[in-house]
């Protein structure tokens, strides 16, 4: 395997982890473990990616090659895999909500999918970098992550004051809080993929 190759495969495995959050939504929105399945599967495969992605890097360095393209490409299929372990995570959460039968209030889904969508915007905003370079589209991805963060803390606030009021219960709160977390961790991890290139 080249470097071309594996460039190619380390940025199919964005498209693998966009397939996933795509599949999360609809297992949030659906509030169906058949979707949450399908995305584990594929987040299995993006971990089984990482591994052999890896092990092709470290061979080729070895031997010869652009070592500085080597690293970075080590990093962003790093960056890949562990943005697979927050949407497993999100996942997790989600299969309590089903599980337990958690209902999230109206406002509480509304916050949670804008801020979830803002999120996947990052992640298709870096898919569009990795294949044109653009580095426009580089600084829209790193703005549209302050984004998320930004709607993250608010919408944690205005959560944890609807707690306090009663309109959720403590184990529902806290779902929401890790799926909060995690979908701005996703929005962070595509940044920093873009900062790599």
């Amino acid at each position: 395997m080249d470097i071309g190759d594996i460039r190619t495969q380390a940025f199919g495995m964005a498209d693998t982890v966009s397939d996933i959050l795509g599949l999360v939504e609809k297992g949030f929105m659906e509030n169906k473990d058949l979707y949450l399945s399908e995305a584990m599967v594929k987040e299995e495969s993006l971990n089984e990616s990482e591994k052999s992605l890896t092990r092709n890097i470290l061979d080729l360095s070895k031997a010869a090659g652009d070592k500085k393209e080597l690293s970075i490409l080590a990093q962003a299929v790093e960056t890949f895999e562990r943005m697979g372990d927050e949407a497993s995570s999100l996942v997790e959460r989600m299969e309590v909500k089903v599980a337990e039968k958690l209902m999230f209030d109206e406002t509480s889904v509304s916050q949670f999918m804008e801020t979830y969508n803002v999120m996947k915007k990052s992640v298709e905003m870096m898919r569009d970098f990795l294949k044109y370079h653009d580095s426009a589209i580089r600084q829209r991805v790193i703005d549209n992550g302050f984004q998320v963060k930004e709607l993250v803390e608010r919408y944690r606030k205005e959560h944890a004051d609807r707690l306090v009021q009663g309109i959720c219960t403590p184990l529902g709160a806290n779902m929401y809080f890790d799926m909060l977390d995690f979908t701005g961790n996703l929005a962070r991890h595509a940044s920093n993929v873009v900062k790599l290139f």
